[in-house]
């Protein structure tokens, strides 16, 4: 996934120092990780949903249980993590209610329009996040910000068949995954507000407390997952959490142009991996799509804007 929301690198919460830290090899093998985290969560709800019929939402459940779990094993023992704030504060409640809409969008197209298709759009985010950044942050629409935007727009149309200008095209679930890039950006949004006043485990909560909020009521009549279902929906979850832990200590330790390739190599990955292990096959202008869209928000997140005045992010 486009590394959903909750695995952003902005709640990065670095040791106080005089300088910049910077550790390639450690970094790198952070991020590594982080690829196979995120990657294998994507292929195993992929697997699960197309192959052995079990719903999303119950795999949305899961990853919410768990990354609970890992909030009081990483966090409450640091006192890194507010409950009642991530369930009642107005940006956190925002944050959560947004960041489980988005990942249950990217969930829910995963088994119908394959990981590399589904990853590719949701990862449009990152061009939609700027946009929307210049208008609530105040920050600067660099050209380079615009030209990544206009290429991964031009990507899309290519991804999704639809250079003839014929909207019907355009299916309920292609349709989903946009919705879920353009929430998934205003997460992002949000999530840099909050990163200058709550902990990296309070923003994290507010995410899987509101997305097993979302999940149960979808839950309650399906049937019960066999044991193996039930082991593959934990690993999933778990991948996840390994996803969202390894990235967030990977941009502690690289600089911002390695950590954006980084970022930009996930949709890349799970392509390939949905291509080899589940056939998922793209036409001739739905490759250069792709290429279109992952080269636009490499340009997009690559962009060195001028950070906005004080007045403009309060």
């Amino acid at each position: 996934m486009p590394p959903p929301p909750d695995s952003l690198p902005l709640t990065t919460e670095p040791p106080p120092r005089t300088g910049p830290l910077i550790d390639l090899r450690r970094g790198s093998l952070w991020m590594l990780l982080s690829l196979v985290g995120f990657t294998g969560m994507a292929l195993l709800i992929k697997h699960l949903g197309s192959t052995r019929g079990i719903s999303p939402w119950l795999a949305l459940l899961f990853r919410a249980g768990v990354g609970m779990l890992v909030i009081m094993a990483v966090y409450m023992p640091q006192k890194r993590v507010n409950f009642r704030r991530a369930l009642c504060s107005g940006k956190l409640v925002a944050r959560g209610i947004l960041g489980a809409l988005g990942t249950a969008a990217y969930y829910l197209t995963l088994p119908a329009l394959g990981a590399g298709k589904a990853t590719l759009i949701g990862n449009t985010w990152v061009i939609w996040s700027a946009i929307l950044a210049v208008f609530v942050l105040g920050e600067h629409l660099t050209p380079r910000k615009i030209l990544g935007s206009v290429i991964a727009i031009v990507g899309i149309v290519f991804l999704m068949g639809l250079q003839g200008g014929d909207l019907t095209h355009l299916g309920r679930y292609e349709l989903l995954a946009i919705v879920g890039a353009f929430v998934a950006a205003a997460v992002v949004v949000i999530i840099r507000q909050l990163t200058l006043t709550e902990t990296s485990g309070t923003i994290f909560a507010s995410q899987c407390a509101y997305t097993a909020l979302m999940a149960l009521p979808f839950v309650f009549s399906l049937p019960m997952p066999s044991l193996t279902d039930l082991a593959l929906l934990t690993t999933a979850a778990l991948l996840a959490s390994l996803g969202q832990l390894t990235m967030t200590e990977g941009f502690r330790y690289l600089p911002v142009s390695i950590g954006g390739a980084f970022q930009i190599l996930l949709p890349l990955t799970i392509t390939l991996s949905g291509i080899a292990l589940f056939k998922e096959s793209f036409s001739a202008p739905q490759a250069a799509g792709a290429a279109l869209i992952l080269f636009g928000c490499y340009q997009t997140v690559m962009s060195k804007a001028k950070p906005p005045s004080r007045e403009q992010t309060h």
